[in-house]
């Protein structure tokens, strides 16, 4: 079954949670227009908690090789809906 984005934003959500504490993000929206750094407020360090947690999640999602072909301040600005919809984008190949 494909991952539409909503799904991978709220699965991103989830992660978000246990790398800052739930407390903490209860007061943050998270959409897809929030970015990692900016709008969250994540050091380099929780972006990479977040992106294990997803590696974990998504093990069929070609997470390293995105990342890889992305400059660091790419990376670190780009949006949850921007995470979400390379999930989605991969999830047909999910689903095989």
């Amino acid at each position: 079954m494909a991952i539409t984005k909503e799904q991978a934003i709220q699965a991103i959500r989830d992660a978000v949670h246990q790398v800052v504490g739930e407390e903490w993000a209860q007061e943050m929206t998270i959409d897809g227009d929030t970015t990692l750094s900016g709008g969250l407020e994540l050091d380099s360090i929780e972006i990479a908690k977040v992106i294990e947690i997803m590696l974990k999640r998504f093990p069929a999602v070609d997470f390293e090789n995105w990342f890889a072909q992305m400059a660091m301040e790419r990376i670190v600005g780009m949006t949850v809906g921007d995470i979400a919809a390379f999930i989605a984008a991969s999830s047909p190949e999910l689903a095989a």
